[in-house]
C-alpha cells in the first residue's frame, strides 16, 4: 500500500507517534477532518477536471460546426 510515497510501516509509525502525542480521542477526530479534507479536494479537482474537459471538447468541436454551417 502506498499513500504520499509512504508504505504501510511507515503510516503505522506515524499512527503510532501521533496517537502518544496528542491522545487516541484526539487522533481519531482530525483523521476525520482529514478524511473531510481529502475528499473536498478530490471533489474540487473532479469539478476542474470536468471543467477542463467540457471547455476542451466546446474547443475541438466548435470548428467541425462551422463547417456544417458554410
Amino acid at each position: 500500500m502506498r499513500f504520499f510515497n509512504l508504505g504501510a510501516s511507515e503510516l503505522l509509525l506515524i499512527l503510532l507517534f501521533a496517537i502518544l502525542v496528542i491522545g487516541p480521542k484526539e487522533t481519531i477526530r482530525l483523521a476525520g477532518r482529514a478524511k473531510e479534507a481529502i475528499r473536498s479536494v478530490q471533489g474540487a479537482f473532479s469539478d476542474l477536471t470536468t471543467g477542463v474537459a467540457n471547455i476542451a471538447e466546446e474547443i475541438f468541436e466548435e470548428p467541425k460546426d462551422r463547417e456544417r454551417d458554410s
